[in-house]
């Protein structure tokens, strides 16, 4: 009856291409709900935008060095282009719109792994499992950013496309090479395709594009590393302690999706992604084991490795193991072995699942595909609606943060963003003009007033520190969003010469509890302040409650006083 069922379903490929559809479905609607036009928690939207009263000042070659400023050892030119593009045409830079842009270019990476899937000749059903593997949101950082959007999502598109030319049309090494420049010019790690491009044209017999490659990549390598001043620390290989976080931190980076969350996973469950990385490492050698010898005898140009379709597989993988390898000697210093987990890193471990995935296909026998097919492709829609579960409340909670502290810039010019980048208010607010914010948590009041009119009590469940956090939390509600997720429940901080707001931390109820009850945020929340960036003084609490893009202010009857 199985059988049946499965010989049914392979003529229907209109069945697969709806299916190939959904997840960039729910990928859109994802984007469309949580898209805001606010700067980012880190501030790299606002550095990035005051690249525009500059550049119509400056000559060609003063245009050149804005576009090309390490930011912070990353020549961010295609990024700086998209915002000065679009503030050229529309007057303003709606920070939805290089979101947009990025996105675009994600989705693009799809059209990409079509264009070589198509080289294999096999049934539509075959491709389903890319489209739920690449379209999972665990990666929302990049998603709802726009600078680490175009950065992050420009760079991968390039790369691809790098890669797609020169395994597929090596005769044209000019196009393959050109997308190289393009990533290299769009983050830090575009630089390394260039080797890889190398080694495809090594592989594939053609020692003159390779010759070329190399010509191209050392004259690329030297405009790039001109005035290249870093300013990060990198591992030092004689502390044994860094030693073992990079060895871990390696691995962990490669299988990161195993996490299932991208943030708020305990330290011991970052190991589950070691130990998923280190088996998708295995696997991908053990899968390529009877190439290694025609891949080997066509550097020697014994004969040409014909396989295309592994090579691009092949290529992805050796790309993804540069960058991890990068990133561990960057940032393990700096950031730890946790580090090597944020959310916006997470597209690499997606991107060596799409490796294995395509070397499977190039590779295993026909009979061996049609029998584990089923299986794989229930399992890629299982796991992007798992890691879907897992980390909408991060992502959403992270757009809300993103709210808070811009209003917490914007009405304390001692907030922790504002001294971090040496930014005097004057500047801050300069720029914020050009993306033109509508300051969601101002609406309807004056945060600097002496006094704020309620509109009634509301009073809070819990006071009181933990840790370093001041924690506020309400839980008898469970402030659900009606226009967009700017809604919510804000707590306000208020003295008479400061106002801090904190978004409402939301946590998603288990998985089981979302398929049997049909819920997925929990009741109530919890807001927190962060003591180091509180000043001084005796404050009113108010909980702010945004409901379809309207804001009611209760008064909670309830004071807390900043010693330190």
């Amino acid at each position: 009856m199985f059988s049946s069922l499965l010989r049914f379903v392979r003529e229907k490929s209109w069945l697969a291409w709806v299916l190939c559809l959904v997840p960039v479905l729910i990928y859109i609607w994802v984007f469309k709900v949580i898209a805001l036009n606010v700067n980012y928690v880190a501030f790299d939207d606002i550095l990035i935008l005051g690249i525009i009263p500059e550049f119509s000042k400056a000559d060609l070659a003063g245009k050149w060095k804005l576009l090309t400023t390490l930011f912070p050892e990353h020549r961010l030119v295609f990024s700086r282009s998209v915002i000065l593009l679009l503030e050229s045409t529309f007057g303003t830079v709606n920070l939805v719109w290089p979101m947009i842009i990025a996105n675009i270019c994600w989705a693009l990476c799809a059209v990409v792994f079509y264009r070589a899937y198509r080289h294999l000749r096999l049934s539509v059903w075959y491709f389903v499992p890319v489209m739920w593997l690449w379209f999972n949101i665990q990666s929302f950082e990049n998603i709802f950013w726009g600078v680490s959007s175009l950065c992050n999502f420009g760079v991968i598109l390039f790369v691809l496309c790098a890669l797609y030319f020169a395994v597929y049309k090596p005769g044209k090494p000019a196009i393959s090479l050109l997308f190289a420049v393009a990533a290299t010019f769009t983050y830090g790690n575009g630089l390394m395709v260039f080797p890889v491009i190398g080694l495809l044209f090594l592989l594939g017999g053609y020692r003159k594009q390779f010759f070329i490659t190399v010509a191209t990549m050392l004259a690329v390598a030297i405009i790039y590393f001109i005035d290249f001043t870093p300013i990060t620390q990198n591992l030092d290989i004689t502390n044994p302690q860094q030693l073992k976080e990079g060895f871990f931190g390696f691995f962990g980076f490669i299988g990161s999706w195993a996490t299932l969350t991208a943030y708020s996973t305990p330290t011991p469950g970052l190991y589950v992604a070691v130990a998923m990385g280190m088996l998708m490492i295995a696997t991908l050698l053990v899968l390529y084991r009877k190439q290694y010898i025609p891949l080997w005898n066509s550097i020697w140009l014994k004969g040409r490795y014909t396989n295309q379709t592994a090579l691009f597989a092949l290529a992805i993988g050796i790309f993804t193991g540069i960058t991890a390898l990068a990133l561990t000697y960057k940032r393990i210093p700096t950031d730890t072995f946790e580090g090597m987990f944020k959310g916006r890193y997470r597209m690499y471990s997606t991107l060596w699942c799409i490796a294995l995935y395509f070397g499977f296909l190039a590779i295993v026998q026909n009979a061996a595909r049609r029998r584990l097919a089923p299986g794989i492709l229930v399992a890629t829609i299982t796991m992007n609606l798992v890691l879907l579960h897992g980390n909408f409340a991060e992502a959403v909670n992270n757009r809300r943060a993103a709210i808070a502290q811009e209003f917490n810039a914007r009405y304390n010019s001692d907030w922790l963003g504002i001294r971090m980048f040496s930014m005097d208010q004057q500047h801050y607010e300069k720029v914020r003009s050009y993306y033109r914010s509508d300051d969601p948590l101002a609406e309807s009041w004056d945060p600097r007033a002496d006094s704020v009119s309620c509109d009634s009590v509301y009073p809070p469940d819990t006071i009181g520190l933990l840790g370093d956090h001041i924690v506020i939390s309400f839980h008898q509600e469970f402030f659900k969003p009606e226009k967009d997720y700017s809604d919510g429940a804000y707590v306000i901080l208020k003295s008479t010469g400061h106002v801090y707001a904190s978004q409402p931390n939301q946590a998603a109820v288990p998985l089981k509890t979302t398929l049997r009850r049909g819920m997925y945020f929990s009741k109530g929340l919890n807001a927190s302040f962060h003591s180091a960036n509180v000043e001084p003084g005796t404050y009113d609490i108010y909980l702010l409650v945004r409901k379809n893009g309207r804001n009611t202010i209760y008064c909670t009857g309830k004071t807390w006083e900043e010693k330190k």
